[in-house]
């Protein structure tokens, strides 16, 4: 498998799994990624095993959606309260 088919099979995994993350003990999240790392061909026991196992997790991390977040703007704006879109003239 070339390494941009690899590429992309981790970002996709890691963005199905980003939504389930809440709801998938870390043990499961271990085992698919071991079964991932399997599937790519490497070993149990290898540095390039490790290095598989390490690039699952922090692909699951990195292209996960950022949780929702509030704009903490002055209280007077209040809760909800967006700054205009760039561009944008008052």
């Amino acid at each position: 498998m070339s390494r941009s088919r690899a590429a992309v099979a981790i970002a996709a995994s890691a963005i199905m799994l980003g939504g389930l993350a809440a709801c998938v003990s870390p043990e499961e999240l271990r085992a698919e990624d071991v079964a991932t790392c399997r599937s790519f061909g490497f070993q149990a026991g290898t540095p390039d095993f490790a290095a598989c196992l390490q690039r699952e997790s922090l692909a699951r991390r990195y292209y996960a959606p950022p949780p929702p977040q509030w704009y903490g703007g002055p209280s007077w704006w209040g809760p909800g309260y967006y700054p205009p879109p760039p561009g944008w003239a008052w």
